[in-house]
């Protein structure tokens, strides 16, 4: 396991800090574990911080007046989520829920500690910013699929993701998880994972998906 220094390092703007800014931060994150499923933010906690994934994934969904909730996207050991501080960035006016996936470690940089420093500090603020923008565009893909991809294709393009993120040619994730991870109903996904069965592109294993035919569907997608 890293240390928190260990860990901020990997931070562009860490080797950039005044003295004193580094002993601010360093002194003030804190390494937190999270059980698979587990709620790490909601809009109830007001600007946690800033979370950097040091082990396992990180969900983050937007949720509706209803209470549906739409994965926006998932990060992984070394990213970096800036939505939980929304109180920083103005242009964040859209609920979210952060949650562990799996088991997870995070380091929480408290907002109180980087708003202080940012003030003071350039590269603190662009890199703030920056990470503002990227999430954003996750949250602009995950919209743009919602309405303009069938269930299908918004499956086919998971599956291939999932996979070339993780290496291999295995999801291991029940229906439920996949249903959950791309907005629909489970009862919805099973039909669709059948037909993509039948198509010879995927083989359906308990808690798991494993694609056959790469080819076949990129060519959906």
């Amino acid at each position: 396991m890293r240390t928190k220094e260990e860990l901020l390092v990997s931070l562009d703007f860490y080797e950039r800090l005044e003295e004193q800014e580094r002993k601010e931060i360093l002194g003030s994150a804190r390494v937190e574990h999270f059980k698979g499923g587990e709620l790490i933010y909601s809009p109830a906690r007001k600007c946690l911080g800033m979370l950097l994934v040091a082990e396992g994934t990180v969900r983050t969904c937007l949720i509706s007046e209803e209470g549906k909730r739409v994965t926006l996207f998932r990060l992984r050991p070394g990213e970096v989520c800036v939505l939980a501080m929304s109180c920083l960035i103005p242009a964040i006016t859209f609920d979210v829920e952060v949650e562990a996936e799996e088991d997870s470690e995070v380091l929480v940089i408290p907002t109180v500690v980087l708003q202080k420093v940012s003030n003071n500090n350039i590269y603190v603020e662009n890199f703030i910013y920056r990470m503002g923008t990227e999430k954003l565009s996750s949250v602009m893909e995950a919209v743009t699929q919602l309405l303009f991809m069938t269930l299908e294709q918004r499956i086919v393009r998971f599956l291939l993701d999932e996979t070339a993120a993780r290496g291999g040619n295995t999801v291991c994730m029940t229906q439920e998880e996949l249903a959950r991870n791309i907005g629909s109903a489970r009862e919805a996904v099973t039909r669709v994972l059948k037909v993509l069965k039948e198509q010879g592109g995927i083989e359906v294993h308990r808690g798991k998906v494993e694609i056959l035919d790469r080819k076949r569907l990129y060519e959906m997608v």
